[in-house]
């Protein structure tokens, strides 16, 4: 009996399994070089998008995670007790704290932008340049086609395409 997934048949295929399926798959990959800083999927999650986005608000990274505030804020607890994490008051808004990495952040940070490195080039190996590229070009466009509101309701068509 063959192992069957939605790559296999035209009828059979689902963006949302087969996307799910890779997401599986390379945080497997990740979490094999990953095990050693003993941080949790969420965690790595939550360090990699303040990486990117320093002195966001807890609500905006919330977002950015879907999850409530709540967890967030526990997840944040833990990083914070670790000296990865500092809030800090936002000038504007005295309700709203702001996120940033503490210098101690720098080496998991740096150990986690390797890892995923090494993954992608796993995930990618075989694929041409031009290949990677198109990958890349189309993903980001299945992306903004469900983000923002820009999908369709069920059994509609988008006008002018």
């Amino acid at each position: 009996m063959t192992h069957r997934t939605a790559f296999d048949g035209a009828r059979e295929r689902s963006i949302g399994f087969a996307l799910g399926d890779l997401v599986r798959l390379i945080r497997r990959d990740f979490l094999r070089g990953a095990k050693a800083h003993r941080l949790t999927p969420e965690l790595w999650r939550l360090l990699y998008c303040l990486d990117r986005d320093q002195g966001c608000s807890q609500r905006q990274l919330a977002g950015m995670l879907d999850l409530t505030p709540v967890t967030l804020g526990r997840m944040i607890d833990r990083l914070e007790q670790r000296g990865l994490v500092r809030r800090v008051p936002d000038p504007a808004d005295r309700r709203a704290m702001r996120l940033f990495l503490t210098p101690a952040a720098g080496a998991p940070i740096a150990r986690m932008h390797a890892l995923v490195d090494a993954s992608r080039r796993r995930a990618l190996g075989g694929l041409s340049r031009a290949e990677q590229e198109t990958f890349w070009r189309l993903l980001r466009r299945v992306r903004d086609n469900l983000s923002a509101g820009r999908a369709s309701a069920p059994g509609k068509r988008p006008r002018g395409r």
